[in-house]
Parts: C-alpha cells; sequence; structure tokens
C-alpha cells in the first residue's frame, strides 16, 4: 500500500489556542462570578487557584492537537476455493484509492494543575495523547479497476471488513511516524500559550509535562 502524508501546518496549532482560549475565558468569567459571591477575590486582585485553572481547561474535553492526512492506494482480491484450489469464474477484485484524516489530542478533563505560591511555580500535568478519530472521505473514493464475479458478490460486509482494515493501517501507519508525539508537543505549546494569555502569571514560572 502506498500513502501519500500531508501534516498539518502551525495554522492548525493557531486555531486551537483561539477555541481553546474562548472555553477558557468562558470558565474563567463564571469562576470570577462565583469567587466575587463568596469574596474569595480582594477589590485589587483576583486569586487565581490551581483548581480554576483545573476547571478552566477541563471545560475544553478532548481537543485534538494534531491532524494527519493521508491518501492510500488498496486492491481487495476474492475467490472461492475448493481443497486449496481456487474455482474458476469465481474471482472478484478490484484496486482502488481514498483520503482519510486521523487527529489525536489529549483529554482536558484529565489534566492536572499544581500552583505553588511560595515557588511562583505552576506545574500542569498532561495525559499522553491519543487518536480522537479516524474518518476516511467517502467522496474521495476512486475505483480504477473491477473484476466482480456473479458467484462471488461482493457482499456489505466484504465491505464494513475492508474498511476496519482501511483504518487501522492508517492509525498504525500514523502512529509510526510519530503523529502522538507531535500532538503532545502541541498540546505543550498549546497550553503554555493559553495560560499565559488567559491568566494574569507574569510572575509565575509555568512549567508543562507530559505522562511517560
Amino acid at each position: 500500500m502506498k500513502k501519500m502524508i500531508k501534516l498539518a501546518g502551525p495554522v492548525i496549532l493557531v486555531v486551537l489556542m483561539i477555541v481553546a482560549a474562548f472555553y477558557v475565558s468562558n470558565r474563567l468569567e463564571r469562576n470570577t462570578s462565583v469567587s466575587k459571591q463568596e469574596n474569595t477575590f480582594t477589590q485589587t486582585e483576583k486569586v487565581i487557584t490551581g483548581d480554576i485553572i483545573k476547571a478552566g481547561l477541563a471545560d475544553i474535553g478532548e481537543l485534538a492537537t494534531e491532524e494527519y492526512y493521508y491518501t492510500g492506494v488498496e486492491s481487495f482480491d476474492s475467490s472461492k476455493s475448493y481443497k486449496g484450489f481456487n474455482i474458476p469464474l469465481t474471482t472478484t477484485r478490484f484496486i482502488y484509492s481514498y483520503d482519510g484524516v486521523i487527529k489525536a489530542g489529549i483529554d482536558f478533563t484529565a489534566i492536572e494543575v499544581e500552583k505553588d505560591d511560595l515557588k511562583k511555580l505552576i506545574v500542569v500535568k498532561l495525559p499522553k495523547s491519543k487518536i480522537l478519530s479516524s474518518e476516511i472521505d467517502e467522496n474521495s473514493f476512486k475505483l480504477y479497476d473491477e473484476k466482480q464475479s456473479i458467484f462471488n458478490p461482493l457482499s456489505v460486509s466484504d465491505v464494513n471488513d475492508t474498511i476496519k482494515d482501511l483504518k487501522a493501517k492508517a492509525e498504525a501507519d500514523a502512529e509510526k511516524k510519530g503523529v502522538l508525539e507531535r500532538a503532545d508537543k502541541n498540546a505543550v505549546k498549546m497550553i503554555k500559550q493559553l495560560l499565559v494569555s488567559t491568566y494574569d502569571l507574569s510572575d509565575y514560572t509555568i512549567k508543562v509535562e507530559t505522562e511517560n
């Protein structure tokens, strides 16, 4: 199987940061309103705790931080056989191509945040990235060669099994080519920039760690 790969660029990361900042800002506004009622804010300064930061990030849910685009060419070949010999006129075969995209990212609800006011340090612990979705663009399907036997027609289960195999191969190939590692790195960059742009943490050092 041949695959042509296109990797998502910096533009995707910028878009993701904008979306994430929107969710975190909304959460912060709600938390700020509640905190004012409970007198957890002074008149001159907002007290941003680790729990507030964690709650704001958790509102984002699962977020893809890397996309892996691919084009594949596959063949399907099926023949009925008897005692190890192929039966004539029972061969069904076709060659086709398709486009797909795999999205990898992290579950923000599993993020842990520790804020040390004495050391002026914020530690954000991220879960490992995982594949969030794997989709084949049905409109991209192209058939190049087809030979179908009336004695061995293509069934719906054949098609479903083929699609499952395609996705499994694409996901394995994406992982082999480092899609999860890139998703981890993008998540770390995004979290750092997101916290700096959302909260007043100029006096703090922000450290983002990913699970081993």
